[in-house]
């Protein structure tokens, strides 16, 4: 039972108040439909009961009459049905060579009728009932012409030895009411309950975009935008709540930047005094080393630098056609000791454009070229795109990351020791520096061993919702 409720349970607040809302309106409908089953019937058993009081009336009044009285009285009876539209019909027939059926329309009206007479004091008279329809014998019969099928036919028999009949057509029966009363609930069911998703989804709304801005603000803090602080009490207290801590690390963000760009700046002058003091420095070997030393501190620092500028921008995103972007990084990225190649392109005569930052951008693409180059020997660049984003990919044919290691390799300052050259003189910040850079143009960088060997970068970038030009 409880497997069976964890499945049937929705995970999303949406799906709950939409099961809620189910629940609700299918409790409702079975009490609509029993007081719709309750009233028809009641209504029914009305109507019937009239009806049999009426035929009881007519029976005793021509049982008191003689012939030619009996045929004055029928006419007058069929004149006010002709007037009145009475589909009910009454005239005296020969008598019956049949017995009552068993239909329960039958057995009600000939019990009726028998307690009808018998409560005005007369003796029950021999009646019977039955159903004809539209493939009954009777159908094709003269006296039955422009007689509406089916109908209920009831003989009752008078004193003299005559029968009174009377037909009555069922066109609408008391279920096919039930039933059409049924589909009104339900479709009056259906409209209200489409409203009520309606009014929920766009309740539910606002709720989303805080999980959207709460996941695009774990990714990039920078790249988080601030929440329109609208909709029910608890949705604005949501997002003055989440607006106000997006301030309050922004701005601890902005301090530390801040700080670290201080320390690097700092650093420079006593850097520059001890290079200008190393001619001083013999013999000439350990002033070498000293030069390497302060070369690898500004190296580093340098690159601290870039790392703290690539977490916040003030470049401004512009529309782009990302095919032409990314061919001319590749231009610009030819050198004589690796081979960059262009892949596949989209071929369609509108090109997807992608709202970006080209500065970040153009950083980011060349940070993963640089490093195929020196550790490949080469790279394939190539773009794909569908209707959501546009992929950029980098292939190298070089030995590849550990898959254990494809995400821990983006953390500051984390180096390889054995898949790739350890004497490259690098500090472990440019594919951190590479995957900010993405971040701040609301994309998304992975790294992927492709099955043939090597190592494959893939910057996924969103697709401007604006018409496309040529």
């Amino acid at each position: 039972m409880k497997s069976f409720c964890r499945l049937i349970r929705p995970d999303s607040l949406f799906g709950l108040i939409l099961l809620i809302l189910v629940l609700g309106a299918a409790a409702n409908q079975f009490i609509n439909f029993y007081a719709v089953c309750s009233i028809q019937h009641s209504y029914a058993g009305e109507v019937l009961g009239i009806g049999q009081d009426y035929v009881s009336s007519v029976y005793q009044a021509l049982n008191t009459m003689d012939g030619t009285q009996r045929g004055e009285y029928l006419k007058k009876l069929a004149a006010s049905r002709d007037t009145l539209r009475k589909p009910f019909r009454f005239r005296m027939a020969a008598a019956p060579d049949w017995q009552s059926e068993d239909y329960y329309k039958s057995v009600n009206m000939k019990r009726a009728i028998s307690e009808a007479v018998e409560a005005a004091g007369a003796a029950p008279p021999d009646v019977r009932a039955r159903m004809l329809w539209p493939e009954s014998p009777e159908a094709a019969l003269p006296e039955y012409d422009g007689y509406i099928f089916p109908m209920l036919q009831v003989m009752i028999r008078m004193d003299d030895g005559g029968w009174l009949e009377l037909t009555q057509p069922l066109s609408i029966t008391d279920n096919r009411l039930i039933w059409r009363q049924r589909i009104f609930v339900l479709l009056e069911s259906l409209i209200f309950s489409l409203i009520v998703i309606i009014l929920i989804r766009c309740a539910t709304r606002p709720i989303e975009r805080l999980a959207q801005e709460a996941e695009r603000f774990g990714r990039n803090p920078e790249a988080a935008r601030p929440l329109d602080e609208c909709g029910s009490r608890e949705i604005r207290e949501a997002a003055q709540s989440f607006n106000r801590m997006r301030a309050r690390i922004c701005d601890n963000l902005s301090e530390r930047n801040g700080m670290l760009e201080a320390m690097g700046h700092d650093l420079r002058t006593p850097l520059a005094r001890i290079q200008l003091r190393l001619g001083k420095i013999e013999p000439r070997e350990l002033r070498e080393k000293f030069a390497a030393n302060i070369e690898e501190i500004r190296s580093i620092i340098e690159q601290g630098l870039e790392l703290a500028r690539s977490l916040h921008t003030s470049e401004r995103a512009v529309p782009m056609d990302i095919v032409a972007f990314v061919e001319s990084v590749a231009d610009d990225m030819e050198r004589g000791e690796g081979e960059i190649r262009l892949g596949s392109l989209p071929e369609d005569d509108t090109p997807p454009l992608v709202c970006a930052r080209p500065t970040c951008l153009k950083r980011s693409i060349e940070n993963l070229l640089t490093n195929a180059v020196k550790y490949a020997g080469g790279a394939v660049i190539s773009v794909a795109s569908d209707r959501e984003n546009v992929s950029i990919r980098i292939e190298d044919e070089g030995p590849g990351i550990p898959e254990e290691l494809l995400e821990k390799v983006f953390e500051p300052y984390y180096r390889l020791e054995r898949s790739r050259n350890r004497e490259s003189g690098g500090t472990g910040l440019g594919l951190s520096i590479a995957r900010n850079m993405v971040l701040l143009n609301d994309g998304s960088l992975v790294l992927k061993n492709r099955p043939r060997g090597g190592l494959c970068a893939v910057i996924t970038l969103p697709v401007m919702k604006t018409k496309r030009r040529a």
